[in-house]
């Protein structure tokens, strides 16, 4: 909950500390992985800070919202094992999920 106006963000401590290490990690990151591209990279920043463990909440903030970690990858993703199995390429994923997820690959 912010408390304060909405024109002096100081009013707003958690606000502002959530902005500063939102900073701190984006600017972390793009040196880490050699990038300018901060508005790109901003998502896997907000994974990451929505993804870790808070230890005022004793869990991530992601898990307190959804009740379950956050996942990654494919396997996370509501297609079925065939499916994943016979996906080659990026062209691949795309033609299944434009095909309604109904396995049809490469046609």
């Amino acid at each position: 909950m912010v408390h304060g106006k909405p024109r002096h963000p100081e009013s707003q401590g958690s606000a502002e500390r959530l902005n500063c290490d939102v900073k701190d990690i984006l600017t972390a990151w793009l040196g880490d992985n050699d990038s300018t591209d901060w508005p790109t990279e901003l998502r896997f920043v907000q994974f990451q800070k929505n993804s870790g463990y808070h230890s005022g909440i004793k869990q991530s903030p992601f898990k307190a919202l959804f009740g379950r970690d956050a996942q990654v990858g494919l396997r996370s993703a509501s297609l079925s094992n065939e499916i994943l199995e016979r996906l080659v390429s990026e062209d691949d994923l795309i033609t299944v999920w434009q095909n309604g997820h109904n396995g049809e690959i490469g046609k």
